[in-house]
């Protein structure tokens, strides 16, 4: 199969950042990364780097109880070993939704006979463009350093770094004469900035600070290092032509295009690639990035992201001066485009050097594309999974279409997918996903999902409990059942449905963020039996982390449901002017939000206060603090000002967090409830509200937030359990 000749590319990347690392031996870099995740557990695995002649990936499993020996070619490789041994000897497991890492004194047992498996792609890629924004913008070192450990310990070998690339920016237009204040008036505030990199955006917020450019360029160089020292390629934003929208008036006679609007947002301008100043921007940047974060083998860039305009530039030719730009600095390097949408084209494709791009196939949870071997001219591509839009709390994944379809299509003679490509655009939701969608880079056939969700549960939670496998049955079937089907009439449907309590107040309210899905693709009645199951897992078994987390989810997934059932009543009441139900379910609705909140309360990954406690150590003045305090909120809210907002970015980032869902979307509903029921008293129209300026004015607000959870989180999904009459014994009682 074709794909098996693309081995040497990250082998050689591999060796040659790994070579740089100065540790104390080739593996120490991997054998932190397990005294990180499991210090009880680290001791007892020996990690050996062993490459075969053939130059193959792979890794090997062996040893005796308490001494767990694991063999690879690669760094990434080797910690997906000690995954596989993790998931398939020991049932234990890391996730990044807690672990199940058993008794605190265990001694690993040995394998039955040695284990090994050969790696199937050459490349395991991770995060799309958008995780900058909705999950990562203000991480510290710790939080990033975290998050760097469960992608390599899920075998990932290539990771996006845009932090740091605002300094480039701001290097480069300097270069090209733009005084220090012009520019970091351009450059966007870190929430906000992956978009402008995109060429969707400029000047959000402005100024940004020259103490905050030179603090994210060091925390990147951190980054980035650590990447290399585990044999992780980082991936880089390249150039492709944006400038500021006056830069013809700094160089009379360059040839900008300007590329109108990106959802309410005035994009910067794209300078003609064939213009004389294109390859002088070009090599600046680049030289500048190199400066900073030395070299890459795969560099990112978009340059009709979702819109924009050539003008009366020929787009065969520009793509090819950019890639010519890329090669000039970069002889080696992949150019990653992105197959969304429209992108990329025919006509862009037609002009490239197809052996040097790499393309991240993302809609394949959304339409069944089946002929992207043909459609990308030969390009190497990147089965990508993405399940989830900006952040959303909600549950589900199309998992069909990564256990059946995604190795079926690698099985085809000559296939050109050479790798998977985690592009969620938050990171850390549904674990549930995370790890068949990790795991399917090893498996050469489908999976059966019932057997796979069966093993899950085991792991999960520590023990063969026949609630917990019931439970992961009932989701499987429910959120986690629907696959592509092409339908583009409800929303983006390779994501699931968010939650109404978080929508913008209405009576005929389908979805909160403009773009999601409008419907369910499961009947709520069949989901809602998993929480009565979780709920009467073994007790023993109810005090892990995996636990914890799994039962808020769940509860807080089918409370969120519960608001489809309500709202018709609730309109029905008001449009028959039944004064009295509408009282009593519109209390019931705020009742139901005051639950949530409090369940979600009880998890450190369910918390607004955790979101903002990040932003406060990047600003160097008060002025910025507020700057950076109504990014991080704004995000998850307004989006940006009120054009944009308007036009239909509000609630993108919505989630169910404890604190947005008590100060923001239930004061909200209350305002608009009390509006409704004035008007069935007074007999006239109900009064508008302006939400953008009530977000706008919430964006501002300086409260803090509990970072730290509190309370009980079995107490508060079983209060949520009673109210909707799923509690165990309720189910008992309803039975006899």
């Amino acid at each position: 199969m074709l794909r098996k000749q693309f081995f040497a590319i990250p082998l050689l990347a591999a060796s040659l950042v790994t070579g740089s690392a100065r540790a104390e031996s080739p593996t120490a870099p991997a054998q932190a990364v397990l005294q990180r995740l499991m210090p009880n557990l680290a001791p007892q695995f020996q990690l050996a780097l062993i490459p075969k002649p053939d130059r193959k990936d792979y890794f090997r499993i062996s040893g005796t109880q308490g001494h767990i020996r694991v063999e690879a070619a690669t760094q990434p490789t080797l910690l997906y070993g000690v995954n596989w041994y993790l998931k398939y000897v020991a049932h234990l497991q890391i996730s990044p939704n807690g672990s199940q890492l058993g008794p605190p004194n265990l001694a690993l047992p040995a394998p039955g006979a040695p284990i090994e498996k050969q790696a199937l792609y050459p490349w395991r890629y991770a995060l799309n463009e958008n995780v900058d924004g909705y999950s990562a913008p203000y991480w510290d070192q710790q939080r990033w350093q975290h998050e760097i450990d469960i992608l390599a310990l899920s075998g990932t070998n290539a990771i996006l770094i845009e932090r740091g690339m605002d300094l480039v920016l701001y290097q480069t237009f300097r270069d090209a004469g733009y005084s220090d204040q012009a520019i970091r008036n351009w450059i966007v505030q870190p929430a906000h900035q992956n978009w402008q990199l995109m060429g969707n955006m400029c000047c959000f917020e402005a100024p940004v600070s020259m103490k905050l450019l030179e603090k994210r360029s060091h925390s990147a160089q951190q980054l980035i290092a650590t990447l290399r020292s585990l044999g992780i390629t980082p991936v880089l934003p390249g150039y492709y032509g944006i400038v500021p929208a006056n830069f013809a008036s700094l160089h009379p006679g360059a040839h900008v295009i300007t590329q109108g609007d990106w959802n309410g947002f005035t994009r910067p301008g794209w300078l003609d690639p064939r213009d004389p100043n294109f390859d002088k921007l070009a090599a600046s940047f680049y030289r500048h990035q190199h400066a900073l974060y030395g070299d890459s083998a795969i560099y990112d860039m978009e340059i009709f992201q979702e819109g924009g305009a050539a003008g009366d530039v020929p787009v065969p030719e520009a793509a090819k001066k950019v890639q010519q730009a890329l090669m000039r600095d970069h002889p080696d390097a992949l150019w990653m485009l992105l197959g969304w949408q429209q992108n990329p084209t025919q006509e862009l494709l037609s002009s490239l050097d197809t052996s040097h791009v790499l393309i991240a196939e993302i809609e394949q949870g959304r339409i069944p594309r089946e002929d992207r071997d043909r459609e990308f001219r030969g390009a190497s591509w990147l089965y990508g999974g993405l399940w989830e839009f900006g952040g959303r709390t909600t549950m589900g994944a199309p998992l069909y279409d990564y256990a059946v379809r995604l190795p079926k299509m690698a099985a085809r003679p000559n296939s050109r997918i050479v790798g998977t490509a985690i592009f969620t655009e938050g990171m850390d939701t549904n674990p549930f996903a995370f790890d068949l969608y990790t795991e399917m880079a090893w498996h050469a056939n489908p999976v059966t999902l019932t057997e796979w969700a069966d093993a899950y549960a085991i792991r999960r939670y520590g023990a063969n409990d026949p609630h917990a496998r019931s439970a992961w049955q009932i989701l499987l079937k429910t959120a986690y059942g629907y696959r592509a089907d092409g339908n583009t009439q409800h929303g983006e449907r390779d994501a699931s449905q968010d939650s109404i309590f978080n929508s913008q107040p209405s009576l005929t309210a389908t979805r909160a963020a403009t773009w999601s899905p409008d419907v369910l693709r499961y009947d709520p009645a069949d989901f809602a039996p998993a929480l009565t199951e979780l709920l009467q897992v073994a007790p023993a078994l109810r005090s892990t982390e995996t636990y914890q987390y799994d039962l808020v989810d769940v509860a807080r997934q089918t409370m969120a449901n519960e608001a489809r059932r309500l709202l018709p009543l609730i309109k029905q009441a008001y449009d028959t002017k039944d004064k009295i139900a509408f009282a009593k379910l519109t209390k019931e609705w705020l009742h139901d939000m005051e639950l949530q909140n409090q369940l979600l309360q009880t998890s450190p990954f369910f918390l607004l206060g955790r979101w903002l406690s990040f932003v406060p150590p990047w600003a160097s003045s008060p002025e910025e603090l507020d700057r950076l305090n109504y990014d991080a909120r704004s995000i998850l809210t307004t989006w940006g000002d009120r054009k944009a907002s308007e036009y239909g970015l509000h609630e993108y980032g919505n989630r169910d967090w404890a604190g947005l869902t008590s100060d923001y979307y239930m004061v909200r509903w209350q305002m608009y409830f009390d509006s409704l029921s004035t008007a069935l008293n007074t007999g006239e129209a109900p009064k508008t509200i302006d939400w953008y300026a009530f977000g706008d004015q919430w964006n501002h607000n300086q409260k803090t937030y509990d970072a730290t959870p509190h309370g009980d989180s079995y107490d508060a999904a079983l209060a949520i359990a009673n109210t909707l009459h799923l509690a165990p014994n309720q189910q008992s009682e309803a039975h006899q």
